[in-house]
């Protein structure tokens, strides 16, 4: 694994870019200190990247684990049932 720090980053993108792509993980450091990774991305995995990262289903999944700790639940075909009208 790579690692590489911001001005390495801004004179080098494509280059570590180049690497990434070949399926090797880049770390990215800033003065001296883990600040991100960047790791290969298909068209196929895109989907669930931008589903895993989005701020909006990481609410709506925390609201429902709090629904199902509260005991707010309902059958399945009960929901489909009221979802379809």
């Amino acid at each position: 694994m790579q690692v590489a720090n911001t001005v390495e980053l801004k004179n080098k993108t494509n280059k570590i870019l180049r690497e990434v792509m070949k399926g090797n993980p880049v770390i990215i450091t800033h003065r001296g200190k883990p600040a991100a990774s960047l790791s290969p991305l298909t068209e196929d995995d895109l989907e669930d990247f931008i589903l895993q990262n989005s701020p909006k289903v990481r609410r709506m999944i925390a609201q429902a684990e709090k629904d199902i700790k509260a005991g707010k639940v309902i059958p399945l075909d009960e929901y489909l049932a009221t979802s379809n009208e």
